[in-house]
């Protein structure tokens, strides 16, 4: 019970640390701002986000994101053999695990994110496929979010291409 009381006082400290640190720049509170608008992304995963792909500066493309994360589908293949897709895993593991534990949250959610999920899994999906879909669409969603420098509309629609 020690240990456990010992750890949750580290949570605390490391929240506190990174609520702190994101006090220091008014642009890292509106970009964390904007991050926690989007369902099932919290502080800390809009933090990790952050850091990890330093603030779209390198990155022009929610694709670029979902690949450097490793969150991309790779063909397996082979002369006339094709076999099933899978992830890369090449990309960040720390950004791939936190937007896998996000897509966790939303997936349980009853909202667009947690319908998409459920989509995926009654069309014959495994959960695990299902999963990582959801969070490849929670990253993409969190790449437009930053770069349009609007809220999360859960309401929100694409224009059409022949409107333009």
């Amino acid at each position: 019970m020690k240990h456990v009381k010992h750890l949750a006082q580290q949570l605390v400290e490391v929240n506190e640390a990174i609520n702190a640190l994101v006090l220091t720049s008014v642009r890292l509170q509106t970009d964390v701002t904007l991050l926690r608008s989007i369902p099932g992304i919290g502080s800390l995963t809009a933090a990790v986000l952050l850091v990890e792909t330093m603030h779209l500066s390198q990155m022009e493309s929610s694709n670029q994101w979902a690949a450097y994360a490793g969150l991309s589908p790779v063909p397996r293949q082979s002369g006339n053999f094709t076999g099933r897709t899978h992830i890369s895993k090449i990309g960040n593991a720390r950004l791939r695990r936190a937007f896998y534990l996000c897509a966790l949250t939303a997936s349980r959610m009853k909202n667009g994110f947690g319908n998409f999920y459920r989509h995926l899994t009654s069309q014959g999906k495994p959960k695990k496929v299902a999963l990582i879909a959801l969070a490849r669409k929670l990253l993409r969603v969190a790449f437009a979010v930053l770069k349009s420098g609007q809220k999360f509309n859960p309401d929100y629609q694409r224009p059409s291409p022949m409107a333009a």
